[in-house]
């Protein structure tokens, strides 16, 4: 398997090391959030959905989905968000500075939970050059990350959603805070070469959706970096990549010259990331593990050397 010789024996140890600590973190929100939390956590791993649960503000809820009861937890320790259930809509003042203070609104937060990450300062975008940039953001999900980029100084984000509902609220979100100027989002997946492929419209996506092939369904472009990078309206824009394992066959095929167009790139890896490290720095960039979420998955940031 490619995960096996994709990590390091350090890397099984740090990332199981990271897991657990992560699953006691998660715990902890658990209890900040609900009464009878033990409860909460039992049902969720048993996948006894839908139930009912009680936060501690005493106020009854229906739980239909882990990802609806792991939005409460992050609520209760994001207490500066404010969440309106009826519209799955997030109201988030986030400042980029000292003096600028905006409020940002966020529709389908139960289909991208990392949209709360994002705002909530979790610092995992730090290493990337927003200023004054042209970002390309593939994965872009709901265009949490595209708004996040805009509000650090990106002039102009590519954002690319494979899937029809997480890209319907893309478009959404970008114009109910005003940057259809600056966010162009593209219904289509990224890939080696130009294709197609058919997906599932009704498809209920989320953050975690790995693109997959369907039967019957609406035919979406496949794109290539090369295609994408036409686009852009500067020279040395940066990349961002969370496409659930689009990364491998999007980095490992592509061109030296058309990597080193790119004067950053991030990517978050899902099975390792030993030959993304060996590809990037044989293409000329400087590549570091910075973020890991468990041995499997993390990310890297790669800055070219002439920068």
């Amino acid at each position: 398997m490619m995960s096996q010789n994709n990590l390091s024996v350090t890397d099984h140890i740090l990332g199981s090391y990271k897991s657990l600590k992560n699953k006691i973190m998660w715990f902890n929100y658990y209890r900040k959030a609900y009464r009878k939390y033990f409860e909460v956590i039992r049902k969720d791993l048993r996948n006894q959905y839908p139930f009912e649960a009680t936060l501690l503000s005493k106020e009854r809820i229906l739980l239909n989905s882990r990802d609806k009861t792991a939005l409460f937890a992050l609520l209760a320790v994001n207490k500066d968000i404010q969440y309106d259930i009826t519209n799955d809509m997030a109201l988030i003042k986030y400042s980029s500075t000292k003096s600028q203070e905006k409020q940002i609104k966020l529709y389908g937060i139960t289909q991208n939970l990392d949209a709360i990450l994002v705002f909530g300062k979790d610092g995992t975008y730090d290493n990337l050059p927003m200023n004054r940039k042209t970002v390309v953001d593939i994965g872009a999900c709901t265009a949490d990350t595209s708004i996040f980029f805009t509000l650090h100084g990106a002039n102009q984000v590519i954002a690319v959603e494979p899937y029809p509902k997480n890209f319907e609220m893309a478009k959404k979100n970008v114009k109910e805070n005003n940057l259809e100027n600056k966010i162009e989002v593209i219904l289509g997946a990224c890939g080696s070469t130009q294709s197609s492929i058919t997906v599932d419209p009704n498809y209920s996506s989320s953050m975690r959706s790995s693109l997959v092939k369907s039967k019957d369904g609406i035919s979406i472009p496949v794109v290539t970096l090369e295609q994408i990078l036409e686009k852009c309206d500067s020279d040395n824009p940066v990349l961002k990549m969370d496409c659930e394992g689009c990364e491998y066959e999007v980095i490992l095929s592509a061109s030296q010259n058309i990597l080193r167009k790119f004067s950053h790139i991030q990517i978050e890896y899902h099975s390792g990331y030993r030959n993304l490290k060996k590809k990037l720095e044989n293409s000329g960039f400087s590549v570091s593990k910075i973020l890991s979420d468990n041995a499997l998955r993390g990310h890297i940031s790669a800055i070219r050397h002439d920068i």
